[in-house]
Formats: C-alpha cells, sequence, structure tokens
C-alpha cells in the first residue's frame, strides 16, 4: 500500500501524516504551500508522480462565516478540485478517500442522521461540501467519503483551544445549548481512515463504496462540550480561576452562517463494514487538554 494525503498542514492532515510514519507506512504528503488543490494541473502531476495506491483527501475550505462572503472560492476548495481528484483517480483506477461533514444535514431531524438521509445544507460551507461529495460520485466509483463533525486537534484552530482561551482572559462567558452533536478527535479521525485504507488495500473485491458516518460520543451541545473542557483544564490546574459558563440558544448568538442545531450521526454503517467504533473525545479531553493550551 502506497498512500498520497493531500492537506497535510490541516487537523486530520497533520494527524494523517503523523500516523502514517509512526506505522512505517509508505506515503507521501503535502500541504497547501507545497500543492495548490485548485491547480488541476499540478495535482495531475502530483498523483502520476507519487503513483499512489490510494489517495486521501484532507484539503478543505473550512471557514464556515467566511465562506458566506466567498462562497465561490469554497466552491472551488470543496467541489470543483475535488471532482478533478476524483476524475484522475478513476482514470488511473485508485481509490479515494474524502471528508465531508455533518453539515450537509440541515438539523431538523429528531434522532440520528444515516448517510441515506436527505440532505439539505443551510450554509454555504455545507453546500460547496455537498457539492463535493456528488463531484466525487459523478467522476469515480471507488470511494470512500467519511462524514464527520465538530473537529478538533492539538494542531490547528479550533473549538477547545478558543475554550481554554476565553477561560484564561474573561470570568463569564455564554455558550450555545441547542446546538447538539458529537466532537470529533482529529487523531481518531485520521486512525479510522488509515485502518478503511488498510481494509481498501487488504479487499481486492471491496464493493462497500459510498459514504460513512463517523464522529465523537457521547453527543453533546456546545454548552456541555464547553464545561468539559472547563472540569479537565481545571483537574489539571491549567486554568486556576473559576468561570462561569451560561447557556444560550443559538438565536442569542448572531452569525452570518446558519447551522445545523442537529448533527448527530449515526455509526452502524462504519461499525458494520469496517469495525471502526466512535471516537472517544472526552478520554482525549480529559487525558490530553495540556496539549491545547496555547
Amino acid at each position: 500500500m502506497k498512500l498520497l494525503i493531500l492537506g497535510s498542514n490541516g487537523q486530520v492532515g497533520h494527524c494523517l501524516a503523523e500516523q502514517a510514519e509512526s506505522k512505517g507506512f509508505d506515503f507521501s504528503a503535502t500541504n497547501s504551500s507545497q500543492l495548490d488543490i485548485t491547480d488541476f494541473q499540478k495535482v495531475r502531476q502530483t498523483v502520476e508522480s507519487v503513483n499512489p495506491t490510494i489517495v486521501i483527501n484532507a484539503t478543505a475550505y473550512t471557514n464556515v462565516e467566511k465562506a458566506e462572503d466567498e462562497p465561490e472560492k469554497a466552491f472551488e476548495v470543496n467541489s470543483d478540485s475535488v471532482g478533478n481528484l476524483a476524475r484522475i483517480c478513476s482514470q488511473k483506477n485508485i481509490p479515494l478517500i474524502h471528508i465531508s461533514t455533518d453539515y450537509v444535514f440541515d438539523g431538523t431531524r429528531e434522532g440520528y442522521y444515516k448517510e441515506t438521509d436527505t440532505v439539505n445544507p443551510i450554509n454555504a460551507y455545507g453546500r460547496s461540501k455537498l457539492a463535493g461529495e456528488t463531484a466525487v460520485a459523478e467522476n469515480t466509483d471507488k470511494y470512500v467519503i467519511l462524514r464527520t463533525s465538530w473537529v478538533f486537534g492539538r494542531h490547528g484552530k479550533n473549538f477547545v483551544k478558543t475554550m481554554l482561551n476565553l477561560f484564561r482572559s474573561r470570568d463569564e462567558l455564554t455558550v450555545i445549548n441547542d446546538q447538539i452533536g458529537g466532537p470529533t478527535f482529529a487523531g481518531d479521525i485520521a486512525s479510522a481512515i488509515l485502518k478503511i485504507a488498510e481494509v481498501l488495500d487488504d479487499t481486492p473485491d471491496f464493493s462497500e463504496w459510498g459514504i460513512f458516518n463517523f464522529s465523537g460520543k457521547e453527543d453533546v451541545s456546545w454548552y456541555e462540550f464547553a464545561k468539559s473542557i472547563y472540569e479537565s483544564s481545571r483537574k489539571e490546574q491549567l486554568i486556576t480561576k473559576d468561570v462561569s459558563i451560561r447557556p444560550i440558544p443559538a438565536s442569542m448568538f448572531k452569525t452570518k452562517a446558519a447551522r445545523p442545531l442537529n448533527s448527530k450521526l449515526d455509526l452502524s454503517r462504519i461499525k458494520s463494514v469496517f469495525n471502526i467504533s466512535a471516537s472517544d473525545w472526552k478520554s482525549e479531553i480529559d487525558n490530553n487538554i495540556e496539549y491545547y493550551l496555547q
């Protein structure tokens, strides 16, 4: 197995490169400064030069708020470039693993979203990611799309680091309590992807192509997630002062981009096909919170 990892400077891509190296895998990794994913010709040249057996796309335009102001850029990165990559993979008969998001759903249903449930993104970022999923499916048959949610990791910007910085600088803050989802550790996403890659490599007649959900359990609100981060940071004495965290509805927190109220993902398919269980986000927060304090 030889992997080509695109987007190694992102939260998940960074973990993918680290874990691939630690496992002794044969791989090449490119970051955004080394390869502009929107440069179609250079992407083709990179795939041809590396000649991988599996391509993992961890590139993405992820600024949900900014996407409202520059949707063309979001679609260029999250859809147009992904379609180009899928065509290249199809022409060379290379399986493609691509990362998507819970934001393809509108969050209005009760219970857990299955991969087959109706998609209806409510912001530009979600629409661009859904367009990327469609571009993959229309341009190659051998693909795994991994929909995940509320990603956080030790590398890059995320909710955990933002909360820790706020705990240090404020005595009181408000956090949304009516958006529910599964926080997902980037390292666990990387582990899941590499396991999927191994299965694809070991199974020449693999036929369960398509979309898979992967997220953390238990599902919580942003407020509950923030409380957990605070409790862990106090326990480790990273935060030594009292901070009041108050819950508020999303309607009181004005943003350009609307967010789904329900982002809970059903994980039964990824468990059935790949024997991959939910990410244990609480363990990462409880045991490694010191890595997130900037």
